[in-house]
Order: structure tokens, then sequence, then C-alpha cells
């Protein structure tokens, strides 16, 4: 006689966990990807150093961090004199001190923190959720403008 059967549960689970993980390796590569694209002169960080997110709690205080890094990074690498998005024409928004991606990173990070209070918890996941989304549509941009960028400038000539 079999009192309980787990099988279905946790096949959920497993099912739930690779998925999740999947999305978040994929999350994660966009980010090292980004930094890859940024000039070593630009960075503020090592592109590897973002995996290390994966590492559960230490997580939690770490992502501030990335986020931060990485919208520096793209903001130094926008403001450099070799980066426009038209020829000849410097980018003049971001010379001023703009930070992209730095206000909804930011709001996303706190959001995953306040996930963890009860009863305020599930509001945050959701909210963290939409921002995170929209961190990751605005990142795979910066980082498509610049690669695309970088492969169409021309090297100078030496005479």
């Amino acid at each position: 006689m079999e009192l309980l059967d787990y099988s279905g549960g946790v096949a959920f689970v497993l099912i739930f966990l690779v998925v999740f993980l999947t999305i978040a390796i994929l999350f994660l590569l966009t980010q090292y990807n980004t930094l890859k694209a940024i000039q070593p002169q630009n960075r503020t960080m090592s592109p590897g150093e973002v995996w290390l997110q994966l590492i559960p709690l230490f997580n939690l205080v770490w992502q501030f961090i990335v986020f931060q890094r990485i919208s520096e990074s793209i903001s130094r690498e926008l403001s450099s004199n070799t980066f426009s998005f038209e020829e000849n024409q410097p980018i003049q928004l971001y010379q001023q001190g703009n930070r992209p991606t730095y206000q909804v990173g930011m709001a996303m990070c706190v959001l995953n923190v306040l996930g963890l209070v009860p009863l305020l918890g599930g509001l945050a996941r959701l909210a963290g959720l939409i921002c995170w989304i929209i961190y990751w549509v605005q990142l795979s941009n910066y980082k498509n403008q610049i690669i695309s960028r970088n492969y169409s400038v021309t090297p100078p000539s030496t005479p």
C-alpha cells in the first residue's frame, strides 16, 4: 500500500528549476555579453563577475553592485570619444552623466529584496518581474547598439 506518491510533485519542481535556471543563465549571458562588447578601458567590472549572481543569498547584495557597474560601463562606453550612433555626432545625452539601465535595474534589485518580506513579498516579486523584463530589454538594446557601432567604426589609417 502506497501512502504518498510524490513523483508528480518532484517532476514539477525539477521542471520548474530547469526552466528557472535556463532563463537566469540567458539573462546573465546578456549581462556578460554586454560587458564583453564594451571596450576594456570603459568597463567597471570584468564580464565574468556577473556569474557570481548564481550564488544564493550572496546574489542579494551582489546584484546591486553588478547593476550599478554595468550602468556605469555603458555610460562610459557611450560617452567615450570613439562612440556615436551616427558618424561624427557624439551623444550629448550620455556626456551629461545619464546612467543607462540604472533606475530600472536598482528598482528591480530593491523589489527582489522586498520579495522576501512576508505579506509584501508577492506584490514586490510581481513588480520586480516587470522591472526585470524592462531591464533585460533595455540592456539587450544597449548591447546591440554597442556591438553594431563597434563593427561599423573603421580604425584610423596610419600614414
